[in-house]
């Protein structure tokens, strides 16, 4: 039947990894059974749980069959199962390109839709008639908010346009990419490939100005068009960047230096928390918000303490113990500074701070200590950009592959735990005691990565 002149001019959105482009353009967007069949590898950001749950969960109308029977698209451009996974540090959002289909393609025979995400234990209603277009929820899925009243009204935010079998590249109207330079490598693999690319659109361009596809900083004003959350390939590179613009610019012998060793420069923050600009612009910023309700200097100074009373500190040595504490200093300076915060206060979780974080590092480890090997620097680095990974990976669901990845050995390990332990500690935060039951079987499954890799 036709689509209700109500619903006419609408889209329907399939997201993917860019690095998948080059396959779909030669086989099409093919549901997840036939890549199977066809032994398809594609980069792929779903939930493993959720990918069995639908590879199980029937279809009882049109050509019937399982949903991974169906090439699967959403209605709502604003998708909170990438919300989540942008959270979770797992998603590089700039890679992540739309594929824009009329939703006059619900025409056909081979589409069904749902008035909820088929990823729940219980299924949603599935429909092949277009007229019950309007039993989904309108409201909810053109809302632009980020997030939902309950799990049930995210799940009709997601509810699903699903295509059996394939879709042919010819039936995309539009690619949404994020930036110019990912619409120009968008065009050069249609153009390697012999084949005419669809018009290839950023957010907010006609015909699709109706809608929202990307999370951005857009409580800052002068970065609202920054991806939320660094993803994890985009901040490992900002890590090595970040130890390459320090070496070059302590190679450089400015001789400028304040300090002598970290424990100098320890002494003299314990003296004067402000003697860091970093430090300084945190001083009155407050966290309003849970586990959170605490200046952030207050908060610092707690994450050293702590980290003096955690075992692995200390066992250390003198030159390590410092190393550990400079961190703790240092770990949530990416919050700040407190003048990009509407009165002082952080509403909400920064989930960004620790990328934020790298380029203050250059600052401070270039021109502030005289006596730092490479390998201080390293450590230093990896302890405050990476100071939330331990926690992330028992329990936010963090890809265990990124610890891996940038751990050289147990040591670097144990210090990341030794951070992880200390902030967790110093908000009282009852995840410090899991992170200490659940350390050891972390380790060794981290420590057998390295060793696949």
């Amino acid at each position: 039947m036709a689509i209700p002149h109500k619903h006419k001019g609408r889209y329907i959105f399939h997201f993917t990894d860019i690095r998948n482009l080059d396959s779909i353009i030669k086989n099409g967007l093919l549901c997840t059974n036939l890549k199977n069949e066809k032994e398809i590898k594609h980069k792929n950001i779903a939930n493993q749980r959720i990918q069995e749950r639908r590879a199980r969960m029937d279809v009882p109308v049109g050509p019937g069959g399982k949903v991974h029977d169906y090439v699967p698209f959403y209605f709502s451009s604003i998708n909170p199962m990438l919300l989540s996974k942008l959270i979770q540090k797992n998603v590089d959002q700039p890679g992540i390109i739309y594929f824009c289909v009329s939703i006059d393609r619900l025409e056909k025979e081979d589409a069904v839709f749902t008035d909820a995400s088929a990823n729940t234990a219980e299924a949603p209603e599935f429909f092949d008639d277009t007229s019950d277009l309007d039993e989904l929820d309108w409201k909810i899925i053109d809302s632009k908010s980020w997030k939902q009243d309950s799990e049930e009204d995210k799940h009709k935010k997601m509810a699903e346009a699903l295509i059996a079998s394939r879709v042919d590249i010819s039936e995309i109207s539009h690619i949404v990419v994020y930036n110019e330079h990912v619409k120009k490598y968008v065009q050069k693999i249609f153009d390697d490939n012999g084949v005419k690319a669809p018009k290839i659109l950023f957010d907010g361009y006609f015909p699709l100005e109706r809608y929202k596809f990307y999370y951005t900083k857009f409580f800052f004003g002068d970065r609202k068009n920054e991806t939320l959350v660094t993803g994890p390939e985009f901040l490992k590179n900002s890590y090595e960047t970040t130890l390459k613009k320090i070496k070059k610019k302590r190679s450089g012998g400015r001789g400028m230096y304040r300090f002598e060793t970290i424990s100098d420069l320890i002494a003299a923050i314990e003296e004067d928390f402000s003697v860091l600009p970093e430090l300084k612009g945190i001083i009155g910023l407050y966290q309003d918000y849970s586990p959170h309700d605490d200046f952030l200097e207050d908060h610092t100074k707690k994450v050293v303490r702590a980290m003096k009373s955690t075992g692995y500190y200390k066992k250390a040595s003198e030159t390590k113990k410092s190393l550990l504490v400079l961190a703790a200093y240092l770990h949530d300076i990416g919050k700040g500074p407190k003048k990009r915060w509407d009165n002082g206060k952080m509403p909400r979780p920064y989930t960004d701070h620790p990328a934020d974080a790298a380029e203050m590092l250059v600052r401070i480890l270039s021109e502030e200590v005289r006596n730092l090997t490479d390998e201080d620097v390293r450590e230093i680095c990896m302890l405050v950009i990476y100071h939330d990974i331990i926690g992330d990976c028992l329990g936010k669901g963090r890809d265990k592959e990124q610890l891996a990845g940038i751990v050289t050995g147990e040591d670097d390990f144990e210090m990341l735990c030794a951070i992880a332990l200390a902030d967790t500690s110093a908000i009282g935060d009852l995840w410090a005691t899991q992170i200490e039951l659940n350390k050891a079987a972390l380790k060794a499954e981290v420590m057998d990565l390295k060793r696949l890799s």
